[in-house]
């Protein structure tokens, strides 16, 4: 039996060893449960897939009013007219909503929608759309649209009806007119022989009285008239639907694959610079290396800068090159700011190396580093919304995001490659960023042991 002994010193082993117990259970249980709670919308049915919308009515008719209950009756759609306070939502602020992130896509129904929708003219039913929610917001586009144009039909055939019925009508009474016409002569003609009776004229053996055919109006061809409208209408239909960016304003543009995954997987990588950092420390501990330095005339806020700098500028260069790969491998567009696009690089970089140090100053051994390197760049990148968009999760959840630095980094980068920000609506984001590098670093140096 020396083999079960053996078998049994190894898993006695292995159940000690802090790193294993993390990778092996702590971190699949964290994974499963924070990416089933993020992804529960997609699956649950009900109302947790309902999509909260604000629309705002600028024509207020019967017509308008019609539409909204078409969309307010459309699966997965939820409208919403006035915030949280009562205040009834108008264009500027449902689009500044969508700016905020509160709502995914707004609708505005024009002054004139009534009118125009009788008369069969154009009309543009105005959508602002957050651009970093794309895929759900493409979706809510083309729902709106089938509801648009199933409420157009009636009208079409509304339209159709009234004129086929006034041409028939036109038909009906130019055949009577005609008839009435034919009559008359007639009548003329036999109130000219009654004449003739009377001033003792001779009178014919019998009065010839032209027959008037009696036609039915032509209704020829009208069916066909009748589909070729229909069919043109529905190909071309008068109600369309005018997207344009929450941001700026302009008429939208769909991002790229890139443009959404270039950005969360940087985010993400950036922070397995914490494993080599934690290792790094550890060896040059173990090894004494610490205790020679510091019998220099070395203080250990010099050390501590001088093994961090390294890890930020690895940090930078990792970054820099993830972005390159996807703008000219990939030809990825690098935003509306290359400046507001350094500022989030440096103060993610500055994070991740912050809590680079704070790993080596907590745990003690290699199995250690690994295991909660691997727990906290994971689980962090799970809930900052690197893994899964932050607007497919559930508001609880969105809200856990914000204690992330992945997550004010990823809107950072989508805010300039997607949503088409400036500098200056960055800087929040960086400053965030910065404070989590700085309680990271604080923490670092309380926490320190340069020696065993």
């Amino acid at each position: 039996m020396q083999w079960w002994a053996i078998a049994k010193k190894d898993l006695r082993i292995m159940l000690k060893d802090p790193g294993a117990i993390v990778v092996l259970f702590m971190l699949p249980l964290m994974l499963m449960t924070i990416m089933s709670f993020a992804l529960m919308p997609v699956f649950q049915g009900g109302e947790g897939e309902e999509i909260t919308l604000p629309i705002v009515n600028l024509d207020q008719t019967n017509d308008s009013d019609k539409l909204i209950e078409l969309l307010d009756a459309t699966e997965g759609v939820k409208l919403t007219f006035a915030k949280e306070d009562g205040t009834e939502y108008t264009e500027g602020n449902a689009k500044q909503a969508v700016k905020d992130g509160e709502f995914p896509f707004a609708l505005i129904i024009p002054e004139g929608f009534g009118s125009k929708i009788k008369n069969g003219e154009k009309l543009e039913l105005v959508s602002y759309e957050d651009p970093a929610q794309a895929n759900i917001t493409s979706i809510i586009g083309r729902a709106i649209e089938g509801v648009a144009q199933a409420f157009e039909v009636e009208y079409i055939v509304s339209r159709m009806v009234d004129n086929q019925v006034a041409d028939i009508n036109q038909m009906v009474t130019d055949e009577i007119e005609q008839v009435e016409l034919a009559y008359q002569d007639q009548i003329e003609a036999l109130t000219t022989q009654l004449n003739q009776l009377t001033n003792n004229a001779a009178v014919p053996a019998s009065v010839e009285v032209d027959s008037q055919e009696e036609t039915a109006p032509d209704l020829t061809g009208m069916k066909e008239d009748l589909v070729n409208t229909a069919s043109e209408s529905l190909s071309n239909p008068s109600i369309t639907i005018g997207t344009y960016s929450a941001t700026e304003g302009e008429v939208i543009e769909r991002p790229d694959a890139f443009q959404q995954n270039v950005p969360g997987y940087t985010v993400m990588y950036a922070f397995f610079i914490i494993m080599y950092a934690g290792r790094s420390f550890l060896n040059e501990r173990n090894d004494g290396t610490f205790r020679r330095i510091l019998a220099a005339p070395v203080d250990r806020w010099q050390l501590f800068m001088g093994k961090m700098i390294p890890n930020y500028l690895i940090g930078i260069v990792q970054v820099v090159v993830l972005f390159a790969f996807g703008h000219f491998v990939f030809d990825m567009s690098l935003g509306s700011s290359f400046t507001g696009l350094i500022v989030v690089t440096l103060s993610l970089v500055w994070a991740s190396s912050c809590l680079g140090m704070l790993i080596a100053a907590v745990f003690k051994t290699d199995s250690q580093i690994s295991g909660w390197s691997v727990l906290l760049a994971l689980t962090l990148a799970a809930l900052g919304g690197t893994m899964v968009p932050l607007f497919i999760m559930p508001d609880i959840m969105q809200n856990i995001a914000l204690i992330t630095p992945h997550a004010w980094a990823l809107t950072g980068y989508q805010d300039i490659l997607v949503r088409g920000l400036g500098f200056e609506h960055v800087l929040v984001n960086s400053i965030v960023l910065l404070g989590f590098g700085i309680c990271f670093l604080l923490i670092s140096l309380w926490k320190m042991n340069y020696v065993k």
